[in-house]
């Protein structure tokens, strides 16, 4: 398998671009927020952090795609915003997203070893790729952001 950065696909993914003007905002970031029963000694003295620069550091070179589609959960959910890197070169192991032919721009991990693209929900196939076959990729997934006022909990 080949990797290639794809040129332009901006009619193909739902796009939203990293805009740099503006002043940055910092919120509080809590660590140690317990998922089960929360320590009495936790510290709870929040640092200070701006989302803009722990998640869009390089933000001439990051854009936004909103996932669709179930190949990739419980990782990744339909309606999840991604925080891709156009910058960085897709490698083995890196979450990418790559050109299907056929169905357009997806997000898959890369497998170097086995010459496959790899859904992260197993219950979707492997998509073997040939050693000479070139994949477009766009980017590298860097974060997944959700917003839960639509899950029924």
């Amino acid at each position: 398998m080949i990797l290639k950065k794809a040129d332009n696909i901006y009619s193909e993914i739902e796009f939203y671009p990293v805009k740099k003007d503006g002043e940055k905002y910092y919120v509080e970031l809590h660590s140690n927020i317990a998922n089960g029963f929360p320590s009495p000694a936790e510290d709870f003295a929040g640092k200070r952090i701006s989302l803009d620069e722990k998640f869009l550091s390089k933000p001439e070179a990051t854009f936004i795609g909103k996932a669709k589609g179930m190949s990739n959960y419980p990782y990744i959910m339909p309606g999840d915003y991604l925080v891709i890197r156009s910058d960085l070169e897709a490698k083995d192991g890196d979450l990418a997203i790559v050109y299907l032919a056929g169905e357009g721009f997806s997000a898959k991990k890369i497998d170097l070893q086995k010459n496959c693209l790899t859904p992260l929900n197993k219950e979707f196939p492997e998509i073997p790729i040939g050693t000479d076959d070139v994949v477009e990729t766009r980017g590298v997934v860097k974060t997944i952001f959700r917003d839960i006022s639509s899950l029924n909990f």
